[in-house]
């Protein structure tokens, strides 16, 4: 059971801190003229939420179908979908567009 609830609580928290990184760190890439940064603090957050989100389908497996395991699972998928899209985006739409 205490597999379960990273997913359920850190991976919403890690989708908005790569939100507010990303916005941070906007900046310093464009005086820069490099992304990196904000391609690897995504990256890191992403891992984070991936990590959560395979305790908690680990946990569901243990608990078989029990509601709190797969409301986390599925959490932890929606937030992680959410930092790759954030990612996606950041491919697509340059940080230092005027």
């Amino acid at each position: 059971m205490n597999r379960t609830w990273p997913a359920l609580i850190v991976a919403p928290l890690l989708a908005l801190a790569s939100i507010s990184l990303g916005y941070a760190l906007v900046t310093p890439a464009c005086e820069r003229s490099s992304a990196w940064p904000m391609h690897a603090g995504l990256l890191l957050f992403l891992a984070l939420s991936v990590a959560s989100t395979i305790a908690a389908w680990l946990s569901l497996q243990a608990a078989r179908r029990e509601f709190l395991p797969l409301v986390s699972t599925w959490s932890g998928v929606f937030f992680s979908a959410v930092i790759v899209v954030q990612w996606l985006a950041l491919f697509i739409v340059s940080p230092c567009m005027h």
